[in-house]
């Protein structure tokens, strides 16, 4: 642990000491050297400048001085301090901890059990109960409330909450041009009034109610909600004729007050749609504004009565009847961005009938929208999101830089990075939500790869009830992104030389290369993969790219050596597991005995963007699992060609009958494994390649190509029988089978020279040395006995595994009504006439019987 320190302890004391100070906590400088004593991360920090800059400024937030902490923190680092990036991150993870532990839990009332046997409920406790649910309706709103200031807070830049910003609505309700919220009485009286005069006093009342202005004869009465229709009080000494012409025209009053009330309301929070809509809404005031005025002057001449007045405001009434239902709806479902652009647009397309108002609708919901589209302009000409208030449908998931994200990045970017935000895609452009998607982020990898994105469409987009004004606009947006990027990634980036390279590689395309890297590896290979030199593999590999025929690849050296801690047989089933029971079984690998370096061998390619959006961290991964299975199964028809060459050897002896036995099941594993490769090299990649090669030939956007390479790489591994799980089992004991009797045959070989020398010398020759202890027997009997016994239960296993694979091959085949299984059934079925001896001869007694009436074929 303490080889990690880099500075003494004295001037580690000091520098935390100097932090400390600054930071103004309750954290003791003991305390915090104990931690970074018993941190077994200290002194590894990998985090840039960058970052360990951004958790500086957290930890100013919370300072008691954030100035004088950053001057500390910028004090040391002109000092060079050692570890300074570890000390910053190990105060702010213990300032959180601290800052969460101080934070009291919420006490959570006890749930009522009704209905308990133990109590009955009677009348008498039904306003206990009744207290008790108010209080737990209390309690809920709070919790409602709080989260909901927590998720406008969410919304606010940090230096937000260190204003001091006046709240006008409570400290100044006099500037609120709504009506007072407290209620106000009435204070004068009309009684003896003549009906003319009373006529004028309520004119000049109503004006002022117009305005939001209290009267004193017509008084309003205070809301409960904020979106309530405000009711008004009038004077009852008014006539009865004249109050009820007064109480046809007070829904205006109401309705403006309404509308007043959520303009209001919002603030610099509410995001950019809702400005816009608010700025809207005030045209339209002002023109409402300008109408009490002409009033106001009509009535000043004295040619202005009620009738007049209620005839003049008809057709105003109506239009704020309009707007008060239109910002109801957006206020009390607190809607925000795309939402409210939804619900104009469908208010527009409801009122088709009324034209004047359908033009009142039209022109909010145009002018609210021109934010949003302005957005939207940005994201499919340029591939950029200016969303300050996270309003727009796309959200940009991107928190840190591309260089310093992890390998898997590419794999992640396409699906993870940018996402739609359904609740806040307007109803208008939702059958164009997948074409903006793609548009921008093809955009957005021209403008990483440093290309210079020029907008080619000067058009502007406007809403409108024809959706064929802006779809026209972001169709032709999407066939330039689309076409650029394509022709970027074939042509500048060659795609298609990089698929052939991994197909050479990993798809053992290239013979030559394999062969040689076999015989150059194979002795390094064999060891335990504890005792295998990753650099030495690495070396090999870099000689045979150069020897063979792959020295004419461009990209030979992308090529790298990986040694994965599991087996292919471990990898696929814990793949097939996710998701199902067996998944938790598959979680940490088990223990098993070493693994060996042909088990955990594979290539790996180091892929650069933009070709790594195609070729990422999941498309290897397939490849690798295809070329460990291909690459196991060469070994194994590597090891059975060295058998091979051990009969060669005992042809020559004159009692090489006795070996016919092994010779022949040699040749039927031989065979076996040959076919096994001809058909997932010949009759699955190859036909699958070339059906891949002609469809990207047809593509016309990235994503096609990305649909098209992962249907070619399921198709191979559902082909090459590794999505199986009991199929690739059975194969895997098959091949398990034929490795087992290489390494018999290599352990008996020079057991071949003793048997032709004990042939040759008669009984002059001990040949006891050969017995079971080399792992060919049960008994110590003589040695021809003894192999020929072993080689016959290895053909045993070997047709038991060979007719297991055929039996599930053929169930496979018949179920999924596949033909390419059938062809390798078809192949293999050569050897199952050798599966009738399992049923003839149950016994390893009775087949030796069979050997010596009947000599070996």
């Amino acid at each position: 642990m303490y080889q990690n320190w880099i500075i003494p302890k004295i001037n580690m004391q000091s520098t935390i000491k100097e932090l400390l100070d600054a930071l103004g906590c309750n954290l003791e400088a003991d305390s915090v050297f104990d931690c970074i004593q018993n941190d077994p991360n200290y002194g590894n920090c990998n985090l840039s400048s960058k970052q360990v800059n951004e958790y500086a400024q957290r930890l100013a937030l919370k300072a008691s001085n954030a100035k004088a902490f950053l001057k500390k923190y910028e004090e040391l680092k002109n000092r060079n301090t050692d570890n300074l990036s570890d000390v910053i991150v190990l105060f702010y993870k213990l300032v959180c901890d601290e800052r969460k532990a101080k934070i009291p839990k919420p006490k959570v009332a006890p749930k009522p059990i009704l209905g308990d046997n133990k109590h009955q409920i009677t009348k008498e406790d039904l306003p206990q109960i009744k207290d008790k649910l108010l209080k737990a309706v209390d309690e809920s709103k709070k919790l409602v409330m709080k989260s909901f200031e927590e998720k406008e807070s969410r919304l606010q830049p940090t230096w937000y909450s260190s204003l001091d910003l006046p709240n006008w609505q409570k400290d100044h309700p006099a500037m609120s041009w709504d009506f007072p919220k407290d209620p106000v009485p009435i204070i004068s009286s009309l009684a003896g009034i003549p009906i003319a005069s009373q006529e004028n006093i309520l004119i000049d009342e109503l004006l002022y109610i117009f305005y939001g202005v209290p009267g004193n004869y017509i008084v309003h009465q205070p809301v409960k909600d904020t979106y309530d229709a405000r009711t008004f009080l009038i004077s009852e000494d008014v006539d009865d004729a004249l109050k009820q012409i007064v109480q046809q025209m007070l829904p205006l009053a109401s309705n403006y007050s309404i509308v007043r009330r959520f303009i209001e309301h919002c603030n610099m929070w509410s995001g950019q749609v809702l400005h816009a809509l608010v700025a809207a809404i005030e045209i339209l005031l002002k023109d409402y504004y300008t109408m009490i005025a002409q009033l106001e002057t009509e009535h000043m001449t004295g040619s202005l009565s009620l009738q007049k007045l209620w005839y003049f405001v008809l057709p105003t009434m109506h239009t704020m009847q309009v707007l008060a239902a239109i910002v109801t709806k957006i206020g009390k479902s607190e809607l925000r961005g795309g939402a409210v652009l939804t619900v104009l647009h469908d208010k527009t397309n409801t009122l088709m009938g009324d034209a004047r108002a359908q033009e009142i609708s039209l022109f909010l919901t145009e002018r609210a929208c021109r934010p949003y589209l302005n957005v939207l302009d940005q994201w499919i000409h340029k591939g950029t999101i200016v969303d300050p208030f996270q309003e727009f449908m796309i959200e940009d998931n991107e928190l840190i830089n591309k260089e310093e994200l992890p390998v898997d990045y590419s794999a992640d970017y396409w699906e993870k990075r940018y996402c739609i935000q359904s609740d806040r895609v307007p109803k208008f452009l939702d059958k164009f939500t997948d074409i903006i998607l793609r548009t921008g982020k093809y955009l957005n990898v021209i403008s990483q790869c440093g290309k210079s994105i020029s907008k080619t469409n000067t058009d502007e987009i406007k809403y409108s009830l024809r959706e064929q004004n802006y779809g026209a606009i972001i169709q032709k947006a999407y066939a330039f992104a689309s076409k650029s990027l394509l022709e970027l990634l074939l042509k500048e980036y060659d795609l298609m030389g990089r698929l052939k390279s991994v197909k050479n590689y990993f798809l053992m395309s290239q013979g030559d290369f394999i062969v040689q890297f076999m015989d150059a590896t194979d002795q390094e290979l064999s060891k335990k993969i504890d005792d295998i030199i990753p650099s030495k593999l690495e070396s090999l590999l870099g000689l045979c790219l150069r020897l063979s025929a792959a020295s004419h690849d461009p990209y030979n050296e992308d090529m790298r050596v990986e040694l994965l801690p599991y087996d292919l047989q471990f990898q696929m089933f814990k793949i097939l597991s996710i998701e199902t029971e067996e998944e938790e079984e598959y979680k940490h690998n088990k223990d098993c005995p070493p693994l060996t370096g042909i088990e955990t061998f594979s290539f790996g390619m180091e892929v650069k963007w933009p070709v790594s959006l195609v070729l990422n961290h999941k498309a290897i991964a397939c490849y690798q699992m295809i070329f460990r299975h291909l690459f196991y199964c060469k070994h194994v028809e590597r090891l059975l060609c060295k058998v091979w060459l051990y009969n060669k050897v005992v042809k020559r002896f004159s009692e090489a009958r006795l070996y016919a036995d092994a010779f022949a099941l040699r040749q039927r594993m031989l065979s076996c494994i040959q076919h096994l490769q001809y058909y997932m090299c010949v009759e699955v990649i190859e036909p699958s390649w070339c059906q891949l090669i002609q469809s990207l030939d047809k593509v016309h956007n990235v994503d096609e190509v990305l649909e098209r390479h992962n249907d070619f790489l399921e198709s191979c591994l559902g082909d090459c029988m590794l999505t199986n799980p009991q199929l690739l089992k059975a194969v895997t004991t098959l091949c398990l089978v034929c490795v087992q009797f290489c390494s018999f045959i290599q352990e008996m070989h020079k057991y071949f020279v003793d048997a032709e020398l004990n042939s040759m010398l008669g009984s002059t020759y001990d040949n006891t040395e050969y017995s079971e202890e080399a792992g060919c027997g049960t008994t110590t009997s003589g040695s021809a006995d003894s192999f020929s016994r072993s080689v016959s239960r290895y053909g045993l296993r070997f047709t038991a595994a060979l007719l297991s694979v055929l039996a599930i091959i053929d169930r496979n085949a018949r179920d999924n009504n596949t033909n390419k299984l059938l062809n390798i059934s078809a192949r293999l079925n050569f050897n199952t006439y050798y599966a009738k001896q399992l049923e003839k001869f149950c016994s390893d007694d009775k087949l030796l019987d069979c050997e010596k009436k009947t000599p070996s074929s």
